[in-house]
Order: structure tokens, then C-alpha cells, then sequence
């Protein structure tokens, strides 16, 4: 199939449901009935709220978490996945803001950045597909890949922060948690590093040399602690603790 072919062909082939505006229409339908049928898309949405990991055009994983309110954040911005161990990064490759909303037999997910991914139920199970900036939603994807669901403590800590550093003077940075145990910052000159889980504090080993932790637990929500090259990790932390913001 081109790059051109009808959305509602591949959708038959494929047994999936597009949005009401996309489908052949064999009669007129009533407004109570188009009423329900959004109601019913609406209640279906909300079982997508969440953390997902997604793949793009390059195989590459990427988060992004469904908020609330049809808010969205990917980890990755409109410059791709960076690398483990980049050098300093830019404001494009940390996240992308978006909306989401039901569509068809999933929720559909438009970026700032103008690219839009559709998370659905395929026949084989959970799926996306993913249109770039200027190309038609009724066009066949520019993409396609699997979409899983995560959960547990990992999943919480998924997603994109903003952290106040330890000293005081500079500005508050950008951290970006990644699914698969990759970190990245906006603050260092060599921006990557990894994370893990030890119970309810997620624990960044930066390349840098820096540590940083961050609580989960519902009582210190976010409280940050970093501890500069060197020092020790089982010290006062350098600067005292700090309170990060999740970005949505």
C-alpha cells in the first residue's frame, strides 16, 4: 500500500473501528444516538489513563502518560530519542505537551510539535500508529508499532520533572524518566544517566557524578535530594531537600 492509501481501507482490512467522522455512514444517525455513542467514548477513554511505552519511526522507546482532563506528556521531544550518555541536550529532545481524547476504538494523542500517535485496540491486541506534522489523519500512518500499559511503582515514576538543583542560584532543570531505566537532564554537560527503584525513591545515578533521589511515597511526594561527585551518599544531602514538580 502507498503512502496515500484511505484510512478506511486499511481500517477494514485491519477490523478496526475509526471515529464516527471517518466512517461510511449507511444512515443518517439521531442526535440521541450520537449522544450516547460519544458518552460511551468518553467512559472507554478513561481505561487509557496512564503510562505507555511506545516505539517511533526508528524502533526507539518513548513514554508517554495520559493525565486526567485530556492532558498528555511524552518523554521525548520532536527530535527523537536521545542517546545514553548525550552530551547536553535541547529543549527538543526532552518532551512534547499534547491532548488526548477517544477516537475510534482508542484515544487519539495531538503534540504540540503538530505529530499525533493513536493508541488502540488492534486484532491482534493493544497497537499505535502515528501521523507526522502536516500529513493527513485520514492517510495511512506514517507509523506503526506496539502499545503496552505499564503499572506499578515503575510506571509512577515515568515521566518528565522539574527539578531545582542543589544550588541554589541556578535555575530549576528539566529531568526525563524512561521506562526502560534511562535518565536524561538539561543541566549537565554529558546529560544521561540511569535510574532505579529502591522501595518508594526512585535513585538517578547521573554520568556527571551527581545523585539524585526522589520520593514516591504519599507523605513526601517528590521531595528531592542530590548529592554532588564525591560526597556521601549516605550523608545530609548537598543543598538541603527540594521539592520537584511532575511536568503535565
Amino acid at each position: 500500500m502507498g503512502k496515500g492509501t484511505p484510512l478506511l481501507a486499511l481500517s477494514t482490512m485491519l477490523g478496526l473501528t475509526l471515529p464516527a467522522g471517518l466512517q461510511l455512514m449507511a444512515s443518517p444517525a439521531t442526535a440521541q444516538t450520537a449522544s450516547l455513542q460519544r458518552a460511551a467514548a468518553e467512559r472507554d477513554g478513561q481505561r487509557y489513563i496512564g503510562v505507555w511505552a511506545l516505539t517511533d519511526s526508528n524502533n526507539s522507546l518513548f513514554n508517554v502518560r495520559l493525565n486526567p482532563g485530556g492532558r498528555a506528556v511524552s518523554t521525548i521531544g520532536n527530535a527523537g530519542v536521545p542517546m545514553a550518555g548525550s552530551g547536553r541536550l535541547t529543549a527538543s529532545q526532552f518532551r512534547e505537551l499534547g491532548r488526548w481524547e477517544p477516537w475510534g476504538n482508542g484515544v487519539r494523542v495531538d503534540y504540540a510539535n503538530g505529530w499525533t500517535d493513536w493508541i488502540y485496540v488492534s486484532p491482534s491486541g493493544m497497537a499505535m500508529s502515528s501521523w507526522q506534522p502536516g500529513q493527513s489523519r485520514s492517510e495511512r500512518p506514517f507509523n506503526f508499532g506496539t502499545a503496552v500499559k505499564l503499572s506499578g511503582p515503575a510506571a509512577d515514576a515515568v515521566g518528565v520533572y522539574s527539578f531545582p538543583p542543589a544550588q541554589a542560584a541556578l535555575k530549576p532543570y528539566t529531568a526525563t524518566l524512561l521506562s526502560n531505566g534511562l535518565a536524561f537532564n538539561s543541566i549537565d554537560n554529558q546529560a544521561g544517566g540511569i535510574w532505579h527503584l529502591n522501595g518508594s525513591t526512585v535513585v538517578i545515578d547521573w554520568i556527571s557524578g551527581w545523585r539524585t533521589s526522589m520520593s514516591l511515597a504519599a507523605g513526601s511526594r517528590l521531595q528531592l535530594r542530590h548529592w554532588a561527585p564525591g560526597s556521601d551518599r549516605q550523608g545530609p544531602p548537598t543543598g538541603g531537600i527540594r521539592q520537584a514538580t511532575a511536568i503535565e
